[in-house]
């Protein structure tokens, strides 16, 4: 391996830890907005669906397939108007339990 391939190897390995730390932070906010949600706040929908929808995408570009796929999950649920509230707190559940997986694994 080139100095060069290591190197945006190494950038690639940090970018991917940054998505990591950044969606432990975005997995705190989709509880806050279940919050809002269950008193009422039909807007947390849109927050949610937006945060994993990035978390879908980014999480595939990194090789992060378990995260990606739940937070694919729960986006799909809510673009098909399934909001079943029970069954999203279980699928956000499952989102940090793939988070934690995750972070195990590339330590």
């Amino acid at each position: 391996m080139t100095d060069g391939e290591e190197q945006l190897r190494q950038q690639v390995k940090l970018l991917g830890e940054k998505f990591l730390l950044r969606t432990a932070g975005q997995i705190t906010t989709l509880r806050e907005q279940m919050l809002r949600l269950r008193a009422g706040d039909r807007d947390a929908l849109v927050v949610i669906q937006e945060l994993t929808h990035k978390i879908h995408g980014s999480g595939a570009m990194f090789g992060f397939a378990d995260l990606s796929d739940r937070a694919g999950e729960i986006e799909r649920l809510i673009v098909a108007g399934d909001d079943t509230l029970d069954r999203l707190d279980t699928l956000i559940d499952q989102l940090g339990a793939a988070l934690e997986a995750t972070r195990s694994s590339n330590r």
